[in-house]
């Protein structure tokens, strides 16, 4: 009996694959990916422009035929990833035990813990924040950290944000110039942004820079209209539509007018050697 036991655990389980290994891998350091993120992730020889949308979760129903989908039913099945079906959204992906056991044990694994569960309040902001990350990582070669790799986040449900420790929602490694990135959704208040800013002010390195993302037709204006009133001249802004238009080659205004903007990727400077007055 327990041999037929073993034998039926021993049929069960799927050797992995290095795509197999990739997709866990990213959902330890994004936390939570869309199927779209997903297909695009293995989508390496498609152009920028289609790996873009992906990553922006933009798709049909027909990447649920695919045979990369069946493949996420089975490494859900074996417990290597979880699933997450919502009211409002598409199904979602997290890391579970067995996947980040078996990053450990390849010594792939980056963070000492993983997401499992996401709440649908904030699917919206991570997923867009995750989607901005693997433009940077994936199309343009920049060495980016989540903020859960940052803080080395060893939680398990919910966000892994870390406000006390000044996290932001991405930091683009740069020894000249580091930058942190806010995915920006929505607007936020005269004062909260006047904190932000001051606490930016205060802990960001010898010529850092802010980079705002923004979700609403005047974010940019927005933000840095708020940058100039609080002579936060390393702020700089780009809309989410002309980040995802570009494939992340879209100029970043400053809030310094006479500063230049800022781009990103290979064959692009990835900072102007101006440093943002403090």
């Amino acid at each position: 009996m327990m041999n037929e036991q073993n034998q039926a655990h021993r049929h069960e389980e799927i050797p992995l694959t290095a795509r197999d290994m990739k997709i866990l891998a990213a959902l330890e350091v994004w936390g939570v990916l869309g199927v779209g993120q997903l297909h695009g992730l293995a989508a390496e020889d498609a152009p920028a422009a289609e790996r873009t949308d992906l990553f922006f979760n933009e798709m049909d129903r027909r990447l649920y035929w695919t045979r990369l989908f069946k493949r996420l039913v089975r490494l859900e099945s074996q417990g290597c990833i979880r699933g997450h079906v919502f009211v409002n959204h598409r199904k979602a992906y997290t890391l579970a035990a067995r996947g980040h056991e078996l990053l450990h044990r390849g010594g792939l694994a980056r963070l000492a813990g993983y997401r499992d569960s996401i709440e649908e309040s904030l699917l919206d902001h991570e997923l867009t924040a995750a989607a901005a990350g693997l433009v940077m990582t994936e199309l343009l070669g920049l060495d980016v950290r989540s903020e859960r790799e940052r803080f080395q986040w060893t939680g398990r449900g919910g966000r892994a944000r870390a406000p006390e420790r000044g996290g932001s929602d991405l930091w683009i490694v740069d020894r000249r110039r580091p930058k942190a990135v806010e995915i920006e959704m929505g607007q936020k208040s005269e004062g909260r942004y006047e904190d932000i800013f001051e606490g930016y002010r205060r802990r960001m390195p010898p010529g850092g820079a802010v980079l705002y993302l923004t979700a609403w037709p005047t974010g940019v204006g927005c933000i840095l209209r708020h940058a100039r009133r609080h002579r936060a001249s390393f702020v700089y802004a780009c809309s989410l539509a002309d980040f995802r238009r570009t494939a992340g080659r879209a100029p970043f205004v400053c809030a310094a007018d006479e500063e230049p903007a800022i781009h990103l990727g290979r064959g692009v400077p990835i900072l102007s050697e101006a440093v943002p007055a403090r």
